[in-house]
């Protein structure tokens, strides 16, 4: 955010740069253009002062030429020269003739160098205390020399004394000859020059000023912009972050803790000029309710349905507990035993299903299915209690792990034990034994034996042939093959569970 913030305000930032910039040139122009003016006033007094000294010798010259007495008149001249005390020096002038008439006192040039076509010739002498300015004519003779000290030439530059820190100087070449030095700059400062050349450019008339070093407010005013930049974007990210998405992370907190099922939604107070903001709180705390408004009725629902099941169930398991009742009674007042058996063959089918529904209608809370081992230890206590006389003393060994199954394979299974028991209690069995134990995750193996069920079956063909049949049709129900060993009296098959336990009960004897 900040860094966006920050893009959004950088053209503003640019231009203030720019404008801090052109500023900046501005000073510097015209610092320039002060340091040209104040070398066009030395260079006018620098001029003025050597013009007037040239045009004294050459008119001395001149007269010379036409004076009877040569001499008188060189004297006559160097004392003029002597008189002009704003550009005194020294002086030697010359005739017509290559040979000077006078020189002022101790003053001995060097020969002058030849004219090359020119009026004036300049020279600094090292060390850039004196400079040397050779006179010619226009026929190239020389008319005569003039020496000049830099105290003197400083003098006629500097008067009257102009205000500033600038350096004047006279250079031709490496000689440099200082006629005013400035104070020290600062290490901010920055130079600029300006200068004029003379008699052709043999010397030049040089100023060099500074621009005034930065100053702390001068540093202040070229930053501003950028500071106001940062200063802009830093606040603006302060009142994004302080108005905007602080609001939103508590809100998004508490989107994130809301969990299904929750009936309330505690949102935060939201203070913030943003409306939006605490409207979407608002909105998703009415959708928070609206939902669990919504569940509570799913739940209701649910419940509803639940107990109509439960009912069912009930009901059902009643109407066949009557059935059974009613065919216990009709086969306890039969005087036939054929017919009695045949009630009580019946009875005992109508309870292995009313224990089933029974069972389920147990387990009907938990939804895990029906619990095979008080399934089977219910339809073993049925399977006793109406056994003909001739199996009173039949037992059922029981050996069932803690599983469950679903109604259909619970209602097969009772089918299924209810039938083989029955072969074996009419064939006088003294022992079943029936076995539940996993074999897989998902899987487990179902084992009924009987020990009248050993080798051939003799006492009733076509009864074992039609228990036969039904069996092989129950575990094809099951999904599995019926597997039968005649030498153990053994009927194994397959059935799928939907839990197993942890444990293994020990085995109990009904």
């Amino acid at each position: 955010m900040l860094l966006i913030l920050s893009l959004g305000l950088l053209p503003l930032g640019i231009i203030a740069v720019l404008a801090s910039i052109d500023n900046a040139r501005e000073s510097r122009s015209r610092a320039d253009v002060e340091a040209r003016a104040l070398l066009a006033v030395h260079v006018q007094r620098f001029t003025l002062a050597l013009s007037r000294n040239a045009f004294t010798i050459r008119a001395a010259h001149d007269a010379i030429i036409e004076a009877g007495n040569a001499e008188r008149m060189c004297q006559r001249t160097l004392a003029r020269l002597a008189r002009l005390q704003v550009s005194r020096g020294r002086y030697v002038l010359f005739g017509s003739g290559p040979r000077p008439l006078c020189a002022s006192e101790g003053f001995a040039p060097p020969p002058p160098p030849p004219a090359n076509g020119q009026i004036g010739h300049a020279r600094i002498l090292p060390g850039g205390d004196r400079l040397l300015v050779y006179l010619y004519d226009g026929a190239g003779a020389i008319d005569g020399i003039a020496e000049y000290r830099r105290d003197v030439l400083a003098s006629v530059v500097n008067k009257p004394p102009m205000r500033g820190n600038f350096t004047l100087e006279l250079a031709q070449g490496d000689g440099i000859m200082p006629l005013r030095t400035k104070a020290a700059d600062g290490p901010l400062s920055r130079e600029i020059s300006a200068e004029f050349p003379f008699v052709g450019g043999e010397y030049v008339l040089r100023v060099r000023t500074g621009v005034a070093p930065a100053t702390l407010n001068g540093i202040l005013v070229i930053l501003a912009p950028v500071l106001m930049w940062l200063w802009a974007s830093v606040v603006g990210w302060l009142l994004v972050q302080r108005l905007l998405l602080q609001p939103l992370g508590r809100i998004q907190k508490i989107i994130s803790a809301y969990k299904p099922g929750d009936r309330t939604f505690d949102l935060p107070t939201i203070r913030s000029p943003a409306q939006e903001i605490a409207a979407l709180g608002l909105s998703f705390g009415e959708v928070t309710q609206t939902v669990a408004r919504h569940e509570a009725e799913l739940e209701a629902a649910v419940e509803r349905q639940k107990r109509l099941v439960r009912e069912v169930h009930h009901r059902v398991k009643n109407n066949l507990q009557v059935v059974a009742s009613l065919l216990n009674l009709h086969s306890r007042g039969s005087p036939n035993d054929e017919v009695a058996a045949a009630y009580a063959s019946i009875q005992r089918r109508v309870d292995a299903l009313a224990v089933v529904h029974r069972n389920h209608y147990a387990e009907l809370e938990e939804n895990r299915g029906v619990a095979l081992k008080p399934l089977i230890s219910e339809l073993a206590g049925n399977l006793r209690a109406t056994a003909p006389g001739s199996a009173a003393g039949m037992q059922i060994r029981l050996d069932i792990a803690p599983l469950y199954a679903t109604q259909d394979v619970a209602v097969s299974v009772a089918f299924l034990i209810t039938e083989i028991a029955e072969l074996g209690m009419l064939c006088g069995a003294n022992l079943v034994s029936i076995v539940v134990e996993p074999n897989a995750p998902s899987a487990a193996s179902l084992s009924i034996e009987v020990d009248a069920l050993v080798g051939e079956i003799d006492c009733d063909p076509a009864l074992a042939e039609r228990v036969e049949r039904i069996v092989t049709g129950l575990a094809r129900q099951l999904r599995s093959a019926l597997e039968h060993d005649p030498k153990r009296g053994r009927y194994s098959v397959g059935i799928a569970v939907v839990e197993r336990g942890e444990a293994r009960p020990e085995s109990s004897t009904d």
